[in-house]
């Protein structure tokens, strides 16, 4: 797997990682840095990037690989507990959120940012948990001080 140039100083040997598979959409398996390279790859100029390699905690656990498939591995460098958190994709520039108020209408919030993945982020502070933040920020129309109803997230999830 390739990381960002600015986090290889907190990757080590032995850390946890959650590796998915595009082969197998939805499922994630633990696993463990093996190894950090040590040089910087730079594939282009504004791509600078350090070859990590990991194995899965239980090799058998993802079945029969073939050789070549693409994978996601994401270094487990902190975990927080007990935590309020929005989609990373609901978050607007700024560290800014869209709130469904009580007068019907949506409002912006500033929130403080924590932890953060490519799935949630960590609110520490500016939202409580139940509040209910716009996750479909591509919809025409969709602002602050516009009207909005709510729709209940798929079941079964």
């Amino acid at each position: 797997a390739q990381m960002d140039e600015v986090d290889a100083p907190k990757i080590r040997p032995g850390q946890p990682v959650r590796i998915s598979l595009d082969a197998l959409r939805g499922q994630s398996f633990p696993g463990k840095v093996k190894r950090v390279a040590p040089y910087i790859t730079a594939v282009e100029k504004q791509a600078r990037t350090v070859d990590i390699e990991a194995t899965f905690d239980d090799p058998a656990a993802p079945g029969n690989l073939l050789v070549g498939y693409s994978a996601d591995v994401e270094v487990i460098l902190d975990v927080r507990e007990n935590v309020v958190r929005v989609p990373t994709s609901a978050l607007l520039g700024g560290g800014r959120v869209l709130v469904a108020g009580e007068d019907g209408r949506l409002a912006e919030r500033r929130i403080r940012t924590g932890l953060s993945n490519w799935e949630f982020t960590e609110v520490q502070d500016g939202l409580d948990a139940g509040e209910r933040v716009v996750t479909s920020l591509e919809r025409t129309g969709v602002k602050a001080g516009a009207a909005y109803t709510l729709e209940e997230e798929a079941r079964g999830k």
